[in-house]
């Protein structure tokens, strides 16, 4: 586990963590099949920013899924339905995470968005800070379509 105060980076791979939905069913934060992965660690379910933002990145769904983007909010609070957007409105899985386990995996302490690859590999690692800036659905629309079409096989080749 990654100490506190030291986030993820680029280049090193997310954990291998699953949660339980709302259903019941387990969801691995990992990426399923060719997916790139969005982690969203949120406040939790009083801090209306989070919520905008989560309502914000469900608006993009569809251009997130068109490029093979999964996103994945989690929630410091024992279950991910409560607060002003309950998960089952969302198109995206909401888990409770009330341990912080991920946050502590990725060295993470406030809100924050990991981006990886279909490996794991991390590509992005934003923190909210005391702005609350987290990427907008349109850069992670980005992320997502340039891990779609990048060509690891080619990557660190010169032209």
């Amino acid at each position: 586990m990654k100490p506190l105060g030291k986030p993820v980076a680029p280049g090193e791979r997310i954990p291998d963590l699953s949660f339980e939905d709302g259903s019941g069913c387990l969801t691995s934060l990992r990426a399923k099949g060719r997916q790139g992965v969005v982690v969203v660690l949120t406040h939790g379910p009083g801090c209306d920013a989070c919520q905008r933002y989560l309502a914000e990145l469900a608006a993009a769904d569809a251009e997130h899924r068109e490029w093979d983007g999964r996103v994945i909010a989690l929630v410091p609070a024992r279950t991910g339905r409560t607060g002003a957007a309950p998960a089952a409105a969302l198109p995206f899985p909401v888990l409770a995470d009330p341990e912080r386990r991920t946050w502590a995996a990725l060295g993470i302490e406030g809100a924050a968005v990991v981006i990886a690859d279909q490996w794991g590999e991390v590509h992005e690692v934003s923190c909210a800070g005391a702005g609350h800036a987290l990427p907008s659905a349109e850069d992670i629309t980005q992320w997502l379509r340039f891990l779609a079409i990048r060509c690891p096989e080619c990557e660190g080749e010169a032209l």
